[in-house]
């Protein structure tokens, strides 16, 4: 039901695919040590998610492809069988001020999709001018640093947010 998806490789461990309609996507697992800080245990395990359109022939926004949402969960769950200590942080992406609305199609995705041995916690960061900005942080039920990370995460988001 998916697409035939490549994985590059590389830094930012990079997994391609394209559609029916010629769109198309990148799908990037960034290594981001320094988010829990780069001295934390949980430091070699995470990675920032981000989907990208890398060519869209059609100069339009894509339509929805339920074969896209099925490859982007293949994709994640492929990603996620190195191990279970793997931690994603996925932020949306506000350039166009439609990060809220991207929220509510990853959340549809996310628990439409991906298998019930994932968790996914959510929040919100907020700029100096009250701009809000969707975070999930994602890891497997089954992770062993589980509680610690959560707690961390919660910790970060309420640090940055407090500054406001």
């Amino acid at each position: 039901m998916n697409y035939e998806f490549a994985y590059v490789s590389g830094t930012q461990n990079s997994y391609t695919f394209q559609t029916t309609k010629l769109v198309v996507y990148e799908i990037k697992f960034t290594h981001t040590p320094y988010l829990f800080g780069e001295d934390s245990l949980l430091a070699p395990y995470v990675y920032e998610f981000s989907i990208i359109v890398a060519d869209n022939p059609t100069g339009l926004n894509p339509v929805f492809d339920e074969r896209t949402s099925h490859t982007v969960a293949a994709i994640f769950t492929h990603f996620y069988e190195q191990s279970d200590e793997l931690i994603t942080i996925y932020i949306c992406d506000s350039s166009d001020g439609r990060q809220l609305t991207r929220q509510r199609k990853f959340n549809y995705w996310f628990y439409y999709f991906v298998k019930d041995d994932f968790v996914k916690y959510d929040d919100i960061i907020r700029d100096a001018d009250g701009e809000k900005y969707p975070v999930s942080l994602i890891l497997k039920e089954r992770n062993p640093y589980k509680s610690q990370i959560v707690s961390e995460f919660i910790a970060i988001i309420s640090g940055y947010n407090s500054d406001k």
